[in-house]
């Protein structure tokens, strides 16, 4: 039991009625079904982030997903139920905290601490932590004038407010004081000899996982507080050319602890730091500036910190509260009365300040997770526990509750190889090199290199990991090292029971993009169709280079037959790629390593293989019909293009696969050329309308490319010699309705390579190294798409002349 503050009530929550039971299973088939409404999405980039289509984008995603929760309800399933594996609360001799003691005992605090605000007089615990307060330049008066009482039910410093500016200091001083309020109370059983914990002891200094550390001394830890961040400069990490301007007004920042005790002055902060972003308004309000306001402090913890899973923010105003919780898949809020219901929002507050890292969205399987500062960031090195099981079929399927075993890896998190920029609720690919420290084959430091993909999945989607299983015996395929699939977004249906869920907001009826008009809670009878995305990681075995970086015109028509091969291969255990890009086959590490086909993510299997063997898993979920459009817009088949709004359905198959090769093969030739024409075809091919981009498809199939046509494009380029194969590569596609044969292709690239002249196309290697050397900058670390060298296992990567220009189909 908790120690009880102030009655001899039992500890208990205030929630104790049944739950709802999880549905046994959740809706059949893949969102990527004929019946899924498609549409284009214009992805951000690190040097686009400044564009007003970001806050547009932000706002639709926004519209329907934000999700109001009573705030007794969010308080206990958001704020004391999300950690997983959690071994860092406070703990009494007894053993750790239930959920429902730690529920109850913040409660109980939050209660003491307002009758500490309302009866400041004469209240022994509001001087004690008044005191503590107290630093070099402020004295204990100046102090208790800065912290709002609460007297006639109001926070009476707020309710007077007569300008934003005005709530600024009063607020920061009440978060401060909650904030040492909770302090106190712990460090008050460690001097009775209760052995919790002081709440900064679960966030130690970040040190360096790789050496062993002495356990002579007791680390040091840091410390958290609010600090009033308005006028202050928020920096971004290097990968963001151009950073967006975002200033909370209030900021829970993670900080090292002077020596002097005095608290920091913060001339800039950096994005990595902030724990919690408070925006201040002076009156209440749900526009959608504010909340897109909101979403993209949200999405800066999202790009800043890696090792984060969810995030929490507070809009306050001098009457409301609302806090957010910020997840892959929705925003759940929840709004209180800051006068009419004191005690709710001072436990929101003194959790918010006693979290531990996990509780506050950290991943616990990365070293040092939450707590490595910006400062330390460049040269701390950072490890990932992987604990790797049989993956599922399905995301939503459990995997085994016993590991197979655990891939330690040293992730090189400075130089990430790929990172994708969802707008707010997306998947957020992330790509790493690393190196499995259980290697120690130093012969061959080759060997233990492995490259990890960490992004959020679609839990009704074909597992991409169990896709790679199933692709073990095929060649030109990524391999598959280990995979993990750990944190669920939370689900709506089975987390709250009925009456807690309030609603759902969405923009008016005008345009959902409009920053002006009020998000409008729309009351529902029943909870809306869950969607839930899992964290996945998979490990891959060795990296390979861009197709960008081929020497010649030899080493790219032998790719192409491996590409080719492997679709091939993937066609016979009854998996469509279906997103085949220049970003999605890659060359092989070096001239002796064969190429490769990755990024299983939007494949479809149809459940068996083509010799017939069916699932082994009995779902009745994969034989769905998929949507016919899907991939990267460039490289899409130009009869999927074609039939983007036709009402009968075209399925993706095989030779629609195929087609993208040879996209992506004109692609790489086209930007080798510098005549005016085959600068148009490429912005026609890399635009962003649909109409242009099938337009210009036609145009190439049926004969643009013709060297007997004195008409058609000529390419003086570099991979000039690819003319007449990419000619017949075409004709296999145009008006031709039987079916592709492997052999067939294959003997085409063959005879294309046998016709090649000596050295066709190749590009010197020192030359190359220069090139990529100067447009990458020997002293910056800015990695637009076009500056990676290499690409890696399991993760497209968009390609476009600009960055601005990358574009892909999404679903739902």
């Amino acid at each position: 039991m908790a120690k009880s503050l102030n009655s001899n009530r039992p500890v208990n929550s205030p929630l104790h009625s049944a739950l709802r039971t999880p549905p046994a299973t959740y809706p059949t088939g893949h969102l990527s079904t004929g019946n899924t409404p498609a549409h284009f999405k214009p992805l951000p980039t690190s040097a686009n982030e400044l564009t007003p289509v970001v806050d547009k984008k932000i706002l639709e995603e926004l519209h329907g997903n934000i999700i109001a929760i009573k705030p007794e309800a969010f308080v206990w399933n958001l704020m004391y139920g999300r950690a997983e594996d959690r071994t860092m609360e406070p703990a009494k001799t007894t053993g750790p905290l239930s959920r429902s003691e730690c529920w109850a005992r913040d409660r109980d605090l939050a209660m003491e601490c307002l009758g500490a605000l309302a009866n400041r007089q004469y209240n022994q615990k509001f001087n004690r932590v008044v005191a503590s307060l107290v630093t070099g330049g402020i004295s204990f008066p100046e102090v208790m004038e800065g912290i709002s009482p609460y007297t006639s039910n109001k926070f009476t410093k707020l309710e007077n407010a007569n300008r934003e500016g005005d709530l600024y200091k009063p607020l920061v001083a009440l978060f401060q004081f909650v904030d040492q309020f909770f302090r106190c109370y712990f460090l008050e059983l460690a001097e009775e000899g209760d052995s919790s914990v002081e709440v900064d002891k679960t966030w130690p200094i970040a040190v360096d996982p790789k050496e062993h550390q002495l356990d002579q001394e007791p680390p040091k830890l840091l410390r958290r507080g609010f600090f009033d961040t308005h006028d202050k400069q928020f920096r971004f990490s290097h990968h963001l050319q151009e950073p967006p301007v975002l200033q909370p007004d209030i900021s829970f920042v993670l900080y090292e602890k002077a020596e002097n005790a005095e608290l920091p002055e913060f001339e800039e902060l950096h994005w990595k730091d902030v724990k919690v972003p408070i925006e201040v308004k002076l009156k209440d309000g749900f526009d959608a500036d504010r909340v897109c306001q909101m979403a993209r402090y949200a999405r800066a913890i999202q790009l800043e910190q890696f090792d984060r899973n969810f995030t929490f923010s507070i809009l306050v105003s001098r009457n409301k509260c609302r806090v957010s919780h910020w997840d892959a898949s929705h925003c759940h809020v929840a709004e209180v009365d800051m006068h009419a219901e004191p005690e709710t929002f001072i436990q929101i507050i003194g959790r918010l300040a006693s979290m531990d890292p996990q509780s506050m969205g950290y991943d616990a399987r990365f070293s040092n997770f939450g707590r490595v500062l910006a400062s330390q960031s460049e040269e701390m090195a950072t490890t990932l526990d992987v604990v790797c099981g049989t993956p599922t079929q399905y995301h939503d399927q459990r995997p085994e509750t016993h590991a197979q075993n655990t891939i330690v890896l040293d992730l090189f998190v400075d130089r990430p190889l790929f990172e994708t920029r969802g707008y707010l609720f997306s998947r957020f690919t992330r790509v790493w090199e690393g190196r499995d420290l259980a290697n120690t084959n130093l012969e061959d430091p080759e060997a233990g290199l492995r490259v990890v993909k960490q992004n959020w999945a679609d839990v009704q989607r074909v597992s991409e990991a169990f896709l790679y299983e199933k692709t073990n015996e095929v060649p030109n395929v990524a391999r598959l090292v280990g995979s993990e699939a750990r944190s669920h977004t939370i689900d709506i249906v089975s987390t709250w029971s009925d009456g807690n869920f309030m609603g759902v907001y969405r923009k008016g009826s005008r345009d959902v993009v409009s920053d002006k008009e009020r998000f409008e809670l729309h009351k529902c009878d029943k909870h809306p169709e869950p969607f839930r995305r899992v964290l996945a990681r998979m490990i891959f075995k060795g990296k390979g280079r861009s197709n960008t970086k081929a020497r010649d015109c030899q080493e790219l028509l032998e790719a192409t037959k491996q590409w080719v091969t492997g679709l091939w291969g993937l066609n016979e255990k009854g998996i469509i790629h279906r997103d085949v890009s220049s970003g999605n086959l890659l060359l092989g590490r070096d001239m002796n390593s064969p190429a490769f086909i990755i990024d299983l993510g939007l494949a479809h299997w149809s459940g068996s293989n083509k010799g017939g063997s069916s699932s082994e898993s009995g779902d009745e979920r994969t034989a769905k019909s998929h949507h016919h459009l899907t991939g990267t817009l460039p490289f899409i088949a130009h009869d999927l293009v074609a039939a983007r709004n036709s009402i009968a359905p075209v399925r993706h198959e095989l030779r629609h696969d195929i087609e993208s090769v040879y996209w992506v093969l004109l692609y790489l030739a086209l930007r080798e050329e510098s005549s005016d024409h085959a600068k148009d075809a490429l912005k026609s091919l890399l635009s962003t309308e649909v109409h242009v981009v099938k337009s210009e498809k036609r145009a190439f199939l049926s004969g643009v490319l013709d060297p007997e046509d004195n008409s058609s494009l000529k390419l003086i380029g570099r991979f000039k010699d690819l003319t007449q194969f990419l000619v017949r590569f075409a004709g296999l596609f145009w008006k031709n309705n039987r079916a592709l044969q492997l052999e067939e292709i294959i003997n085409l690239i063959e005879t294309a390579i046998s016709a090649l002249p000596l050295a066709s196309g190749e590009v010197f290697e020192d030359f190359e190294s220069d090139v990529v050397e100067s447009a990458r900058g020997s002293k910056q670390k800015q990695r637009s798409v076009e500056s990676l060298e290499e690409q890696v296992g399991g993760v497209s990567h968009q390609h476009a002349s600009s960055d601005s220009r990358n574009v892909r189909l999404r679903f739902g």
